[in-house]
């Protein structure tokens, strides 16, 4: 079980650290209200923030990702062809990291 009052401390701490950030024009005022929606309210209560590029909370996102008529869920008949999808996705992107890595190195030597 977690400490509540350890919880709203730390809560407290990243609003006033927030807030610095705020005051010293690191953060604009968007950014700022945009960060203290996602965080808990006091207490470890969740927040109700809604993430705007999915329409949906992280919760909901989470859920979803559970529900076996859900293609990412191992027990759905699609699990298999998504999962390759993923891997074969997960490999380019490795396969280009790679390429582009060696290739600043080349690059680099020869400068």
């Amino acid at each position: 079980m977690s400490d509540k009052a350890a919880i709203t401390r730390s809560l407290q701490t990243l609003q006033t650290e927030l807030a610095y950030l705020a005051d010293s024009g690191v953060l604009s005022p968007p950014q700022l209200s945009s960060i203290t929606a996602q965080l808990p309210q006091p207490g470890g209560v969740p927040s109700n923030y809604v993430d705007t590029h999915h329409g949906m909370n992280p919760g909901q996102i989470a859920q979803q990702a559970q529900d076996p008529a859900n293609a990412a869920h191992p027990k759905n008949a699609k699990h298999h062809e998504w999962a390759s999808k993923f891997a074969g996705r997960l490999g380019n992107a490795a396969v280009f990291g790679a390429g582009a890595t060696m290739g600043r190195d080349l690059v680099n030597s020869i400068v």
